[in-house]
């Protein structure tokens, strides 16, 4: 037992675990803050609203692209964003290709959680301190992989 404790130790340095723990964290600081504005929304449904607001036209697949998540777990959240009325998801002129984009409602949302994101960016902020620039431009460089 005690080998496979030293075989795995420095695998509790993982770069992987550490981020995704953190990503973790950072997400619960935004939920906290998003539910104070009243509306049932998620930093993920968030990250897809303000995707959906700047952009013209995209297909599902195009989306998924832009936003790093695969396509089935997409599916599932515009699903659900749809049912709330803050989207609208249409189909191409032959049929076989989805598009989706904000509705009036969606925008109504990003506007009303917009103060309350920004109380969790300013936190977020703060807790990652001076080096945040940094930061921001490491992240940037591994989203572009």
């Amino acid at each position: 037992m005690n080998s496979h404790r030293e075989k795995y130790s420095e695998l509790t340095n993982c770069i992987c675990t550490s981020v995704r723990r953190s990503a973790r964290n950072i997400s619960q600081i935004y939920s906290e803050h998003l539910q104070q504005s009243g509306e049932k929304i998620n930093p993920n449904q968030v990250s897809i609203l303000v995707v959906l607001s700047q952009i013209e036209k995209k297909t599902i697949s195009e989306l998924s692209n832009i936003l790093k998540m695969e396509r089935t777990t997409l599916t599932r959240n515009l699903k659900v964003l749809d049912k709330l009325g803050w989207i609208k998801t249409y189909c191409g002129t032959d049929g076989r290709m989805k598009f989706t984009k904000l509705s009036k409602r969606g925008n109504q949302v990003l506007n009303k959680i917009l103060p309350y994101w920004e109380k969790a960016q300013s936190k977020t902020k703060k807790i990652l301190g001076e080096d945040l620039k940094l930061f921001q431009e490491n992240l940037t460089k591994i989203s572009n992989l």
